[in-house]
């Protein structure tokens, strides 16, 4: 009987498997060891309809990086990755139990805990969640790359961080929806 061959991929390219993603340099390591924060921007970047090459991506990100990805990636220089590219998020100090997003969060990075250590993960409510709240009234989002290989992994922001989050709090870079779907001012002549 012939095995599918794990991809780093979800059926929409997203990538979902940090740990498949051996093919690409993070500085002196490959992205599966250290890469999840370049994963987390293409991941962002690709859920607000932007392409992105990933090698440039991870290139882009690394010469922000200190000690050329050793420690992974800052959290702040990444704020000012997704900035450069005309993202301004903001950052939010969440308890796990008390993880609710603010009123209009359309997509966004989480910095947590996981029981390997720091790691990103991007989420988005772009695309339609059934159902789009739970019993709670709390926003479901999508995760990408919090649980290798799942590529439809949905969740609220406090049953995400409950059940992955060895740490009781994590900071969180939210994108307003309005700003994702502001049209261009034109001024009238």
């Amino acid at each position: 009987m012939e095995q599918t061959k794990r991809t780093p991929y979800s059926s929409d390219g997203y990538i979902v498997d940090q740990a498949q993603v051996t093919h690409i340099k993070y500085g002196v390591l490959t992205s599966d060891i250290n890469g999840c924060g370049w994963i987390a921007a293409f991941n962002f970047l690709k859920a607000q309809g932007r392409a992105v090459n990933e090698q440039a991506l991870a290139d882009e990100l690394i010469r922000y990086s200190i000690f050329r990805g050793l420690a992974g990636t800052d959290l702040f220089r990444f704020k000012r990755l997704l900035k450069r590219h005309g993202y301004r998020t903001r950052l939010t100090f969440r308890w796990n139990k008390k993880a609710r997003l603010p009123e209009g969060t359309s997509a966004g990075v989480i910095y947590y805990c996981h029981k390997d250590g720091l790691h990103f993960v991007t989420f988005s409510c772009i695309e339609a969640v059934k159902p789009a709240r739970d019993e709670a009234g709390e926003t479901r989002f999508r995760f990408f790359n919090g649980i290798g290989g799942k590529g439809n992994h949905f969740d609220t922001m406090r049953g995400f961080l409950t059940a992955h989050n060895v740490v009781p709090f994590a900071l969180i870079l939210t994108w307003p929806r309005e700003a994702a779907h502001k049209k261009p001012q034109h001024p009238e002549a």
